[in-house]
């Protein structure tokens, strides 16, 4: 992923604005040598498959039993 991708992401952000997010996923991805491209780390993935394995079976229905209150 590139910074220029991601602004396309988040037209409310600025290309100054999107390098602070960036580095708080400090961890999750790493830049590509000297330029603006990033990958996602060994970890990063394993974050975003738990992610995705916790959101059908838990969050999703937290959130329909909150909005059904």
């Amino acid at each position: 992923m590139q910074n220029k991708s991601l602004r396309r992401c988040l037209p409310a952000k600025t290309s100054a604005q999107v390098p602070p997010l960036l580095k708080r996923l400090h961890g999750l991805i790493r830049r590509v040598g000297r330029t603006y491209k990033y990958y996602l780390t060994q970890f990063g993935k394993q974050v975003i498959n738990t992610g995705l394995k916790l959101c059908e079976p838990v969050i999703i229905p937290q959130l329909a039993c909150a909005y059904a209150a």
